[in-house]
């Protein structure tokens, strides 16, 4: 059972996955902060990049593919939070991105599971990136679309 419940003993936690969220959104910025994002993983964690390949976030570099573009964007839209259990919730975050090279470059979803630490801080165990759709001039469409 997933609660949606938006009552003042879950807000704190409701504030804590918003601040990663808008954290890694921050970092996934200009030529990308690969350090600071690792901190907003579990140790344990799995990201999923957009064509389904799963990685340890130690390998967010791994996302640009060695083609960054110079600088990029992610804007987030909504935030959705169901909490699955005490220490545990699903997070559905949209975003667009824009980079150098189109603007929207591409958007999609952030598919994420969220662990409650011992700290009482939140992290992401795991993040599935779905880009929902990209513009044929951008980037992603370069990185992810052009070379299949």
């Amino acid at each position: 059972m997933t609660e949606r419940s938006f009552t003042r003993a879950r807000s704190d936690d409701r504030a804590l996955i918003h601040a990663v969220v808008h954290r890694y959104a921050h970092t996934a910025r200009d030529k990308m902060d690969f350090a600071d994002m690792l901190a907003l993983f579990t140790a344990d964690a799995v990201l999923v990049l957009p064509d389904g390949t799963p990685i340890p976030p130690s390998e967010l570099g791994k996302v640009v593919r060695d083609g960054e573009a110079a600088y990029i964007r992610h804007h987030i839209t909504t935030v959705d939070i169901c909490f699955t259990g005490p220490t545990e919730a699903q997070v559905n975050t949209f975003f667009f991105a824009i980079t150098d090279e189109a603007a929207p470059d591409h958007w999609g979803v952030w598919r994420d599971t969220f662990r409650k630490q011992a700290d009482t801080s939140w992290l992401i165990r795991e993040r599935t990136i779905v880009v929902e759709g990209s513009a044929p001039s951008g980037w992603f469409h370069r990185t992810y679309v052009a070379q299949v």
